[in-house]
C-alpha cells in the first residue's frame, strides 16, 4: 500500500521581499507622521506660550493700575555700581514676584541689590529683599503673578559661570537678585537644569518717535547711533542676549540677535534683528513698533535662540 504525503501541511512564512516591503511601508508612514506630530507639538507650545504672555499681561496691567506705570526696562541699576546691568527681564521678574519669590516691595527703585537709600541713617540702606525677611516686610509685598504661571528661576540655574564670564561679561558678578521669568520652551541647560529661556521685557517710551535698526559700518559692525530716538531700546536686554547659548559646553555660539560683530566660534550675529521683528508692518514711514504705547514681551521660541524666525512676541505673533 502506498502512503500519500500531504504537502499542504508543510511550514509557511514571510519571504524576505515581503518583510522588506512591509518595513518600507512602515518607514514611509512614520516619515509622514513625525513632521505632522512635530507641527502639532510646536503649535501646542505656541498656544501655551501665548497663554503665559496673557497671564503676564494681566499682571502688568494690575501693576500699572496700582503703581501708576509699567515697570522700567532700562538696563541700568539707578544707584548701583557702574557697569553692572539690571536689565528689563530682571526688572519684570522683580515687579511680578519680587527678587526672592515672596512678592514685590512697592518701595523698590529696581536696584540690582534690592536696597534703597535711607534718608535718615543709620542704617545707610534698607534691604527690601533680605535673606530672612521679617513679618513686617512681607506684609507689604505684592504678588502680581502667581508662581505657577511665572516659571521663575535665576540666571545661575540657566548659565554656568563660564557663560556669564564670556564677553561682554556683564553678569560675571552674579547675585541672587538676578531672577527672571522663563518661557515654556524647556530644554536641558549646561547647568543640568531643565527650563526655558528668559522672557525679555521692553517698556515703550511714548516720547520717542522711531523704530529703526542699528546702522552698520561697511565692516558689518553694529553702531547704535540714533537708538535714543527709538520707542523701544534693544539695549534694555542686550547684555542678557549677548551671553552665549546656555546649553553648549564648552561655551559656544551666540544668539542671532547678539551684538553685531560679536563672534564666538565663528558665529556672527546681528542685534538689529529686534527692530525688524517688532516693527508694525502696516506703517512704513516713519517706522513704528507694535504696541507703541505699552511694552513688548519676547520669547526665544522653539529653538531657544533670540533673533530666529520662531521668536514669539506678545502682540499676536
Amino acid at each position: 500500500m502506498k502512503t500519500n504525503c500531504d504537502n499542504s501541511k508543510g511550514k509557511t512564512g514571510f519571504t524576505i521581499i515581503e518583510l522588506l516591503t512591509v518595513m518600507s511601508i512602515i518607514i514611509l508612514l512614520i516619515s509622514l507622521l513625525v513632521p505632522a506630530l512635530n507641527r502639532v507639538r510646536r503649535y501646542a507650545q505656541l498656544v501655551k506660550q501665548n497663554a503665559q504672555f496673557h497671564a503676564i499681561s494681566i499682571a502688568l496691567d494690575m501693576f500699572n493700575a496700582e503703581e501708576q506705570g509699567y515697570p522700567p526696562s532700562d538696563r541700568l541699576d539707578p544707584t548701583g555700581p557702574p557697569g553692572l546691568p539690571y536689565c528689563g527681564a530682571m526688572k519684570l521678574g522683580e515687579a511680578m514676584i519680587g527678587q526672592d519669590f515672596l512678592g514685590f516691595n512697592p518701595d523698590s527703585q529696581f536696584r540690582r541689590a534690592g536696597d534703597i537709600t535711607n534718608p535718615n541713617p543709620p542704617p545707610a540702606t534698607l534691604d527690601l529683599y533680605p535673606v530672612n525677611p521679617l513679618t513686617d516686610n512681607i506684609k507689604y509685598r505684592k504678588t502680581y503673578l502667581q508662581l505657577e504661571n511665572a516659571n521663575a528661576t535665576k540666571l545661575v540655574d540657566i548659565y554656568t559661570l563660564a557663560h556669564l564670564a564670556e564677553p561682554p561679561g556683564a553678569y560675571a558678578a552674579i547675585t541672587d537678585a538676578n531672577l527672571i521669568l522663563c518661557d515654556v520652551y524647556v530644554r536641558t541647560m549646561a547647568t543640568g537644569t531643565k527650563t526655558g529661556m528668559p522672557i525679555l521685557y521692553y517698556k515703550a517710551n511714548a516720547s520717542k518717535t522711531d523704530h529703526i535698526r542699528d546702522p552698520l559700518t561697511p565692516g558689518g559692525v553694529s553702531v547704535p547711533a540714533n537708538l535714543d530716538l527709538n520707542i523701544y531700546d534693544r539695549r534694555d536686554n542686550q547684555d542678557l542676549v549677548d551671553i552665549p547659548l546656555p546649553w553648549v559646553t564648552p561655551v559656544g555660539p551666540v544668539h542671532p540677535m547678539a551684538t553685531s560683530g560679536n563672534t564666538i566660534l565663528g558665529v556672527a550675529a546681528d542685534a538689529g534683528i529686534f527692530y525688524d521683528e517688532t516693527r508694525d508692518k502696516k506703517i512704513t514711514a516713519p517706522a513704528r513698533p507694535n504696541r507703541a504705547d505699552s511694552y513688548i514681551l519676547m520669547s526665544a521660541g522653539f529653538d531657544n535662540e533670540y533673533g530666529s524666525s520662531d521668536d514669539v512676541f506678545n502682540f499676536g505673533q
